[in-house]
């Protein structure tokens, strides 16, 4: 779904949509409020008709009072067709009949709205940590490495766990400090327990939201960018959970632990950042749509209730709490 212009006049912006409406061109217009100031964006939902809606577009600023443009009620004919035309396959075929090619198309519901042109075609940086978070989850053994039968020798998949955890456990069973190997100049440990999962379906629930948010911030604004945001609130995540008791405190969903494993705080700053941004920088080119928030916020919700146990709570909260910083900052980010 892209955006082709804004119009400070929410009465001509629905003007243009009707008129697009009746060349078959789905739009839709979404308000910006800002006190006086609000501003109506236009919205068109397929990709191969937006160079229309933009020629289109250009030709309506020029004359939008033009007597071509007074196609209200053909467009309100054209929306009464489409219901019937959805009705009667319902009636006749049931919901989930294949559409006729006759019938109207609905609008498709991506769950990202990309509102620009993509600035990089590729996603390595996505595509990378994907790779690398499977290797590493099954060569690790997902964070419960078998150890070797010669108790001299060191497995493939204890070295992985301890080189990438948080700490690693020789070092912290010396006196249970958890940041006892980053005191050793290892500072890739703040980051790299992304990498590791505890189960196959860690590992997918994790990458699903990688590949979602992660791609459409790398084709928007660039793979260094995301490598940025990544280190940032994977990192902030990270302390904010390894910094937590061992033994709760106030709630048991607060509990800390150095081997808590997986791209949670990576996952939840992805996510503030995309949420946040296109409040406070309006040109930016990607948008949740709202079911996506609110399945975010209720998987952060849900954790904290016995009916979710294990997880790292510290590092949603920390996530996400770097992600709005940064959305906020007005970092300078590429478009």
């Amino acid at each position: 779904m892209r955006r082709i212009g804004t119009s400070e006049d929410g009465s001509l912006a629905h003007r243009f949509c009707d008129y697009l409406l009746t060349l078959d061109i789905d739009a839709a217009v979404d308000v910006e409020r800002g006190g006086a100031s609000d501003k109506w964006d236009i919205w068109i939902r397929n990709e191969d008709e937006v160079e229309r809606a933009r020629s289109e577009w250009t030709q309506f600023q020029a004359a939008p009072d033009a007597p071509r443009y007074d196609l209200a009620e053909e467009a309100a004919r054209v929306r009464e067709r489409r219901v019937e035309a959805h009705l009667n396959r319902m009636r006749v075929h049931g919901p989930n009949a294949p559409k006729a090619e006759s019938a109207p198309r609905p609008a498709p519901q991506p769950e990202i709205h990309n509102a620009a042109e993509s600035r990089q075609p590729g996603i390595p940086v996505t595509i990378a940590i994907i790779v690398i978070s499977v290797a590493v989850s099954f060569t690790s053994h997902f964070g419960d490495p078998r150890p070797s039968r010669n108790p001299e020798e060191t497995t493939l998949e204890e070295k992985t766990y301890d080189t990438l955890s948080f700490v690693d456990r020789r070092d912290y069973a010396i006196d249970e400090d958890p940041f006892a190997s980053i005191k050793k100049g290892q500072l890739w440990r703040f980051v790299t327990p992304m990498f590791l999962h505890a189960d196959e379906f860690h590992l997918a629930f994790n990458l699903f939201w990688i590949i979602f948010l992660g791609s459409a911030i790398e084709r928007s604004s660039g793979s260094a960018f995301l490598v940025a945001l990544v280190l940032i609130t994977q990192t902030a995540g990270m302390l904010v959970q390894v910094s937590l008791p061992t033994e709760p405190v106030i709630l048991e969903s607060l509990r800390g632990s150095p081997f808590d494993m997986g791209a949670s705080g990576a996952v939840y700053g992805l996510f503030g950042f995309l949420w946040l941004r296109p409040h406070v920088d309006r040109c930016y080119p990607v948008r949740l749509v709202p079911i996506n928030v609110v399945l975010m916020i209720g998987w952060l919700v849900a954790c904290w209730f016995p009916a979710f146990p294990n997880g790292a709570n510290g590092a949603h909260l920390g996530g996400l709490v770097a992600g709005i910083l940064v959305a906020v900052t007005r970092w300078p980010v590429r478009r």
